[in-house]
């Protein structure tokens, strides 16, 4: 037995000896190459022009600039500039720049106390009106402010609503439901009863037990849980960053989530931001990526003696694939628009099979510049005339 441990022992200590002799004898392991990641820079600026909704000229310029490694984004900046190079110029990032789930309030110092010169709530909820008018613009005032005075007491007035020379009024249900997400951003569960010095407490308005002069601008949780339109926009830039997303990935984001198309309660797929994806958004991702937008012919098929020509024209939702048919005659004879996210009751309705306007081009084919545009669906109108002349254009040259 003594034997066996020592041949056991002696043949260990053989094995372990070659190992020893081989690692000595083998050349030096070669240095592993380390490859640096292929780091590239993207801007893109893309400027959309339209009116407001009371009518007045605007343009939005989208900012969409950082770093990719390996074709993942780690550096963005993302920005919307309202009125670029002009003195009204702002960006939708700053709090101070786009009304959306943000409250202003201003206090007063009179001869006999404090006055409310405005408490507004900015926001959204589908139970406040129909359509546009979900969208709640609510301002409050009060010429007595005291300690005891209470949310009912103060003058409701629709601000989207009212003229200088008409103010219209709101009902005490729907001013509870517009200033009861602010209130709750708060901890205060509001009723007509609630004191006013604990919401302006909020803005910092009331403060060692008595009321502040001054103005402040405060952004509250709305009813999807995002809060100001700059802070929704910085919630799209941590999503994008933390998903380690490309270009691409963003582009078909943008593309396919978040539609005006959608309804707007389904539109929370990025948490904190409920911002509509139109158009403008894929277009300043494909800029980056491109560098140029395209529209213009993808393919024709022939079937029958008749020409089916696919075209691409920039709509208000984004891209837009329509489909124009001519027979052998060279007349149109269809129209098809596929798959458009332009908005539901506006530049849908154009689009829309057999609509009003596809059979205006269709008789107008042969002098396209007496089809007018659609007032309130300019662009969406606008690329669908574009897709037409591009499509005879290109027929004529088969």
């Amino acid at each position: 037995m003594k034997n066996k441990i020592i041949s056991i022992l002696s043949v260990s200590a053989l094995v372990l000896g070659l190992s020893a002799c081989s690692t000595e004898n083998k050349d030096p392991k070669p240095e592993i190459e380390v490859k640096e990641p292929a780091v590239e820079t993207f801007a893109a600026e893309y400027e959309m022009k339209g009116t407001t909704s009371s009518g007045k000229p605007k343009n939005d310029t989208f900012i969409f600039e950082g770093k990719t490694e390996d074709g993942i984004i780690t550096e963005l900046n993302f920005d919307i500039i309202r009125n670029k190079g002009s003195e009204g110029e702002y960006s939708k990032k700053d709090i101070m720049g786009y009304l959306m789930n943000i409250s202003d309030a201003a206090v007063e110092k009179t001869a006999d106390g404090y006055k409310l010169t405005t408490l507004t709530a900015y926001g959204y909820d589908p139970a406040y009106g129909e359509g546009a008018l979900a969208q709640f613009m609510v301002s409050a005032s009060c010429d007595n402010l005291t300690d005891t005075t209470t949310f009912k007491e103060l003058n409701f007035r629709d601000d989207a609503l009212s003229s200088p020379d008409n103010a219209v009024s709101v009902a005490m249900d729907k001013a509870l439901l517009a200033y009861g997400y602010l209130a709750k951003d708060g901890g205060i569960e509001l009723n007509e009863e609630t004191l006013v010095k604990d919401i302006l407490s909020m803005h910092g308005l009331y403060a060692d037990g008595s009321y502040q002069e001054g103005s402040k601008r405060i952004s509250f949780a709305g009813y999807h849980g995002g809060r100001s339109y700059g802070e929704q926009m910085a919630a799209i830039e941590a999503y994008i960053l933390e998903n380690k997303m490309t270009l691409e990935d963003v582009y078909e984001m943008f593309k396919t989530t978040n539609q005006a198309s959608e309804p707007i309660e389904e539109r929370d797929t990025i948490s904190g931001a409920t911002i509509t994806f139109v158009g403008d958004f894929q277009r300043m991702v494909y800029l980056a990526i491109h560098g140029e937008l395209f529209e213009g012919v993808v393919t024709h098929t022939t079937t029958d003696g008749n020409t089916k020509v696919e075209v691409v024209t920039q709509g208000y939702g984004g891209e837009m694939e329509t489909h124009v048919t001519f027979d052998a005659e060279g007349k149109i004879t269809a129209i098809n628009v596929r798959d458009a996210q332009e908005t539901e009751n506006v530049g849908g309705v154009l689009t829309a099979e057999n609509s009003d306007f596809i059979n205006a081009l269709i008789a107008g084919q042969d002098d396209l510049s007496k089809v007018d545009a659609v007032s309130g669906a300019t662009v969406t109108s606008n690329a669908m005339i574009k897709a037409v002349e591009l499509a005879v254009e290109y027929y004529k040259g088969l």
